[in-house]
């Protein structure tokens, strides 16, 4: 015979060959990979919901730390959700422990529903647990671009573009980091356990023994990609690393809102300082205090509500420390002098003062007033 008629014989025969193994020792093999695959898939789903449940008190503190607007805890729902989400997919695909002599193919349709368990969870991973989170933090990034929209409109645009890539960027990779483990991990190990499941019912059907198993091949033995076991130590770097992603983020947020918090140059006051009867200011000149009706001919009234529809919560300190700024928003750039008409706190006397001077000094000591008040709150 030609060396190819061998080599043809050969693999024909090996084709043909089967390893017969004892069916004790192939469950304890079954039993120990099954048991690894559930720990691996325990540390994982409560890892996750630990750290959602972790993120709701954490998300209220840096919300409160960075003053941030109420978009922001929109995130919150969407923890509770994702963390619901699993632990009640757990609970209706709980799988119950096997018993001692259960017999083996059992143990393996229980096995193969775990994975196939697993890989529509991963497969669907965008829909539950990273779209939800995407919508509610692009809002937020929206809102907080728009409010920063004093630095200028291209500013506010570059911003939220960046941050909105910074976000897909992310969860592109986190979506794709998925598929890879379904596609490395769990299929190869579902087509594992679908050859030894139809090897197990060709020997219910057959001659084959309970002693003995005869399989085309022997799974768990390949030397393939294993599935990473989530470890504790594991959960909690991607804790901390999540942790400083969040901490970035918020740092790039705040110095966007901070942009417009920071007074332009040429900032300037004719008040000597301003204090507030409800929305009402009352400014002082020289050494009297004095309820402002208006600036140049525009209304107080006028100003404050044009500071809060522009500045929301930073109103009243935008019409203390940056009024240049305001009124030319507003369209009434002031000159280096303007036009008062106040009244006395102690009378219906009102009195319109003309030329009061616009001074760096003013602006100085009404922004070292704020900042002294703000050192000293609790």
């Amino acid at each position: 015979m030609a060396p190819d008629e061998f080599q043809q014989a050969w693999q024909a025969q090996a084709s043909q060959t089967r390893v017969t193994i004892d069916a004790d020792l192939l469950r304890q093999e079954v039993r120990r990979d099954q048991q690894a695959f559930r720990t691996m898939i325990l540390y994982r789903d409560y890892g996750e919901v630990g750290v959602a449940l972790l993120l709701i008190p954490v998300w209220f503190i840096l919300g409160a730390v960075t003053d941030s607007p109420w978009t922001w805890y929109l995130t919150v729902p969407v923890l509770i959700w994702m963390a619901g989400f699993m632990l009640v997919y757990r609970r209706r695909h709980r799988q119950e422990p096997g018993e001692p002599d259960e017999p083996l193919l059992q143990c393996v349709q229980r096995s193969l529903t775990e994975v196939e368990d697993q890989i529509w969870l991963l497969r669907n991973v965008f829909w539950w647990y990273l779209l939800p989170p995407s919508v509610t933090i692009l809002i937020f990034f929206a809102h907080v671009s728009w409010q920063s929209r004093a630095g200028g409109w291209l500013f506010a645009l570059i911003f939220f573009l960046f941050m909105a890539g910074f976000l897909i960027g992310l969860y592109t990779w986190i979506y794709f980091l998925n598929q890879r483990a379904v596609r490395l991990q769990l299929i190869p190990k579902r087509e594992e356990l679908l050859t030894l499941q139809a090897s197990l019912q060709e020997e219910v059907t057959g001659a084959g023994t309970q002693d003995q198993i005869a399989l085309p091949g022997l799974p768990f033995s390949k030397q393939g990609l294993s599935a990473s076991c989530h470890s504790p130590v594991r959960i909690i770097l991607g804790l901390i690393g999540l942790f400083v992603i969040m901490l970035l983020v918020v740092f790039l947020v705040e110095t966007a809102r901070d942009s417009k918090d920071e007074p332009a140059h040429g900032q300037k006051s004719p008040f000597a300082a301003v204090r507030w009867q409800e929305s009402q200011p009352e400014v002082k000149l020289g050494n009297e205090w004095y309820q402002l009706i208006s600036l140049d001919g525009i209304s107080a009234a006028e100003i404050v509500d044009f500071s809060k529809q522009t500045y929301d919560a930073k109103w009243q300190k935008r019409f203390e420390e940056d009024l240049v700024e305001l009124l030319t928003r507003m369209g009434h750039p002031p000159a280096d002098s303007v036009k008062l008409e106040v009244q006395s706190l102690d009378s219906a006397e009102k009195k319109t003062l003309k030329e009061v001077p616009m001074t760096y000094e003013n602006r100085r000591t009404i922004r070292n007033a704020a900042r002294e008040r703000e050192a000293g709150k609790p």
